[in-house]
């Protein structure tokens, strides 16, 4: 028999949710997950869509579509999905478009974003060095995997990368990033409504956060907040003279009157490729990388927006690495974290370049029992010493958590500090 201290028992629920628990930080020892950074994702139907990003070393050839990787939350484990396209003819009906798939089938690329609607993902931006930026927005339907160019009408954004989008209701709010055009960062903001398929600048008041790419934007209730990103001291066009904006800045998307929260407690410094995502009413920022210092952070602040208090998070658990591209999704108590690139150091300690990371760390806010109880077994090596006294069904689950996927490239390092 399975000795007492070991035996797992399973209870319906978090049945001790509302009591104040440290969230519980899971490396999941999973290799041969997607080598991506700057990957954009989505989670839909409690499975997360990857889209695009790259790896080094990896030969993209750019006629061929996006990539997209998908993860079963429930099992961890990956799959590479094989998408196809259609294309509108002068009725706006569409139909399977076999002669020309690049028409319909967004281009491999990076920089760009992924937003869910109604069960759909909306891809828009992004660029690659063969055909630049893009300003094209993509409907993904991940039940006939099947991308559609989205007809549009109004004033479309300019073609860019590194800038933000979400959506609040029946719009999608984009936010800053690098123009390809006009080589500038922006400070704009564009509002895309889904009920009519329309673009359109959206109209603020107040003072604009710093024209800026790499941020990261949230929304809570009917507020819309940028943190971070990479800025220039010269402004709007890019001389190398990197900037990093620590300062949070709330934009209602009611009035569209911009605003800079009077915050208290201990946040965040500035920085750029950091990830962001909202639970609970409260927003989390995590990771990223500070150019003027060559600092890559692992660290973890939520924002509390009711009472404008930053606060350093403590977590149980192994936390990530130093890393920044890397890629988060919520789906219901639990963070998903993965991918990104983490400095490499050579025999003296030095940076000596970057890494692309393919490893896996869930969040969980509110950890079952039964979840606290694999972990300490995991951690233990207790799944491998006592495997014939676990039940079958949870000898299954923590295969499948410590299980190598088997649909990526091995490891390379790369050289290059942008982004």
């Amino acid at each position: 028999m399975l000795p007492k201290r070991l035996q797992l028992r399973t209870f319906p629920g978090h049945f001790y949710q509302n009591r104040a628990i440290i969230p519980l930080m899971e490396h999941l020892h999973l290799k041969h997950v997607p080598y991506r950074d700057k990957i954009t994702c989505e989670s839909i139907f409690l499975q997360i869509f990857s889209f695009g990003g790259y790896c080094s070393g990896e030969i993209v050839d750019p006629d061929q579509p996006i990539d997209i990787h998908m993860l079963d939350t429930n099992t961890y484990r990956w799959m590479f999905v094989k998408a196809h396209g259609c294309e509108a003819d002068a009725d706006n009906r569409m139909e399977e478009d076999d002669m020309e798939p690049l028409r319909s089938l967004p281009y491999q690329r990076y920089g760009h974003t992924v937003c869910a609607y109604r069960g759909r993902a909306y891809l828009w931006g992004g660029r690659n060095d063969d055909y630049g930026a893009s300003s094209t927005l993509h409907e993904f339907d991940p039940v006939l995997l099947r991308w559609r160019i989205v007809p549009v009408e109004g004033r479309v954004p300019p073609a860019r990368d590194g800038h933000s989008a979400v959506v609040v209701g029946d719009r999608m709010f984009l936010f800053g990033g690098f123009e390809e055009d006009l080589q500038r960062f922006s400070q704009e903001t564009y509002v895309f409504d889904f009920l009519t398929n329309r673009w359109s600048e959206f109209n603020t008041t107040g003072q604009p956060p710093l024209w800026r790419d790499f941020h990261t934007a949230v929304a809570i209730d009917s507020k819309m907040y940028i943190f971070g990103g990479r800025s220039d001291h010269t402004g709007q066009f890019h001389s190398t003279r990197d900037m990093y904006d620590e300062r949070l800045k709330a934009l209602n998307l009611r009035t569209g009157e911009w605003s800079d929260p009077i915050c208290n407690g201990t946040g965040p410094t500035g920085r750029r490729s950091h990830s962001a995502w909202t639970y609970g009413g409260k927003m989390y920022i995590f990771g990223g990388y500070l150019g003027t210092q060559n600092m890559h952070y692992d660290d973890l602040f939520s924002f509390d927006p009711q009472t404008n208090h930053w606060e350093k998070i403590k977590t149980s658990g192994p936390m990530p690495s130093p890393r920044r591209r890397q890629c988060t999704v919520v789906v219901g108590s639990r963070v998903f974290l993965f991918g990104g690139t983490m400095p490499v150091k050579n025999s003296s300690g030095t940076p000596s370049g970057l890494a692309d990371l393919a490893d896996l760390y869930v969040l969980d806010y509110a950890p079952s029992l039964k979840h606290l109880a694999a972990g300490v077994v995991l951690r233990n090596n207790y799944h491998k010493t006592y495997a014939n006294y676990i039940p079958h069904d949870l000898n299954r689950e923590l295969w499948a958590m410590t299980t190598p996927n088997a649909i990526s490239t091995p490891l390379t390092q790369r050289h290059d500090a942008t982004g």
